[in-house]
């Protein structure tokens, strides 16, 4: 039986792999069509390019809370500080859709 924490983790660790992948190789397509195949199975019927669009919307809301002038896109922990937030968003964002 599938669990929707086990699903979440899944999910966290398919976008972990994807942000290890070079940036110009990733397919994220591919990666939201399998999250959207994830999430159908309790019941949220998304479509992945919403479901990408949603994790863009994460990811600019950790960009929105740092003055621009402060950010360092040029520093792989500042990088990783985003993607760690913006998985942590999408996850709860999931979960409010599914409770």
């Amino acid at each position: 039986m599938t669990t929707l924490r086990g699903d979440l983790d899944l999910i966290t660790s398919i976008l972990r792999e994807t942000f290890r992948t070079e940036p110009f190789k990733r397919d994220y397509d591919a990666v939201f069509e399998r999250v959207a195949d994830i999430v159908r199975r309790h019941g949220l019927t998304e479509n992945p390019r919403n479901l990408r669009f949603r994790f863009i919307l994460c990811m600019q809301e950790f960009f929105d809370g740092i003055p621009q002038d402060q950010w360092r896109i040029k520093d792989p922990t500042f990088v990783k500080q985003s993607e760690d937030f913006a998985i942590a968003r999408f996850r709860e964002w999931i979960v409010e859709q599914v409770t």
